[in-house]
């Protein structure tokens, strides 16, 4: 998992706006089989999380995996997106 510095800005301050400090990687199935999906969390004195340009990501099993080939980043509009170089463009 790759978070850019920009989308480590904005990740940080809607952490902090929600009271949290960690970054929840989930797995969920969807229409097309099964997508990564993340949540804001705040991390148990047990959890081992991953820390991604500084932020914490907790993460397990298949999530793992599937964060290999994602990037967090900051789109053309300011937004922040989940781009993965493994998905196919289109669903299904």
């Amino acid at each position: 998992m790759i978070i850019t510095d920009e989308a480590k800005v904005v990740l940080e301050e809607m952490l902090k706006e929600n009271g949290q400090d960690a970054l929840q990687a989930s797995l969920e199935q969807s229409c097309c089989g099964t997508s990564l999906y993340f949540t804001f969390t705040n991390k148990k004195a047990d959890d081992q999380p991953v820390v991604v340009n500084g932020i914490n990501v907790l993460m397990e099993g298949e999530a793992v995996l599937k964060t290999n080939t994602v990037t967090l980043k900051i789109d053309d509009e300011g937004k922040l997106t989940v781009e993965d170089s493994a998905q196919s463009s289109g669903c299904c």
